[in-house]
């Protein structure tokens, strides 16, 4: 029974991948101010659909109110916002896997000197963000400037989309460490002077984790970087890409974070890990319909099934 399930779990993740090429590869060919109105729509469809999925933006969104988060719109127009932007993401994304480039040429930065100069320290850095407009572009627009990055994902279940997807992410130079086994190769990488990227904004495991707040709730946080960087001297530096219409971008990079450290080092992992987040929490406030509300961010003070 075991091989035959494996053989019909292959053939679901196929069925999958091709369902998935069906859509990736019309907005992909269709011209660029095409594909991007495409996947709004496609956004707005999975807006309308995926009702569980709105349903836990909209009680996400009501933690966050409660902890000072101040909406100009209302929940429901901010959550379908927020999938518009998932689809155009997505159309963005189709367009590049097919070689359109022309899209780096519309990503500006803001203050791009501060991962300039982190990286020409030598110590390795650090590049801490979350999922936040179209955080895939966020990742692959450095390289594109010349500084490739090393990108901490987890791998997608599904073997044929991971590989497409993967394909995607190291298309100018970056790299991809999944987090299975992912410290040793981190910090041979910072030691030889490079940049790594993690998202910082999901629930994880609690040996992974320190619990911080957010919105005034506590979560579980990926203690990783404070760790990393503690140990390396690696500089830490975040950074957030904001859409700007019309197919525009804008990232912006913060200077670098002064870790504290001292004699408690368990108490400067908290301590840094919750600095970390609160520049998440700055972002969120700012651009509310950009951050991912369709993950269970708060599942320690909520439950994992809220």
């Amino acid at each position: 029974m075991k091989p035959l399930r494996l053989v019909t779990e292959s053939l679901l993740w196929l069925i999958e991948f091709l369902i998935a090429l069906g859509i990736l590869l019309p907005l992909g060919i269709l011209p660029r101010w095409l594909s991007l109105k495409t996947g709004e729509f496609l956004g707005l469809c999975m807006f309308i659909l995926l009702g569980r999925r709105r349903r836990i933006a909209l009680k996400n969104i009501e933690i966050a109110q409660k902890g000072g988060l101040r909406l100009s719109n209302t929940p429901m127009k901010t959550v379908c916002m927020h999938f518009i932007n998932l689809g155009r993401s997505l159309s963005e994304l189709s367009m590049l896997s097919l070689g359109k480039e022309s899209i780096m040429k519309d990503i500006t930065f803001e203050n791009i000197e501060h991962l300039i100069g982190a990286k020409a320290r030598g110590q390795g850095v650090i590049f801490i963000t979350g999922h936040c407009g179209n955080w895939e572009l966020l990742a692959l627009a450095p390289s594109w400037k010349g500084i490739p990055i090393s990108v901490v994902a987890r791998p997608l279940n599904n073997p044929y989309l991971n590989k497409f997807v993967k394909r995607l992410r190291v298309r100018f130079g970056n790299k991809v460490i999944y987090k299975s086994g992912a410290l040793k190769e981190i910090l041979s990488l910072l030691r030889n002077g490079e940049c790594v990227g993690i998202l910082i904004d999901q629930s994880v495991a609690e040996d992974e984790a320190v619990i911080t707040e957010f919105f005034g709730e506590k979560v579980y946080t990926t203690k990783m970087p404070a760790l990393i960087a503690m140990k390396t001297g690696a500089v830490v530096v975040p950074a957030f890409i904001n859409y700007l219409g019309k197919g525009k971008h804008r990232i912006s990079v913060g200077e670098e974070i002064k870790l504290r450290i001292t004699d408690s080092p368990e108490e400067d992992v908290v301590f840094n890990t919750s600095v970390f987040s609160g520049y998440i929490e700055r972002y969120i406030k700012e651009n509310p319909s950009e951050w991912l509300w369709i993950h269970r961010r708060w599942k320690l003070s909520h439950g994992r099934r809220y």
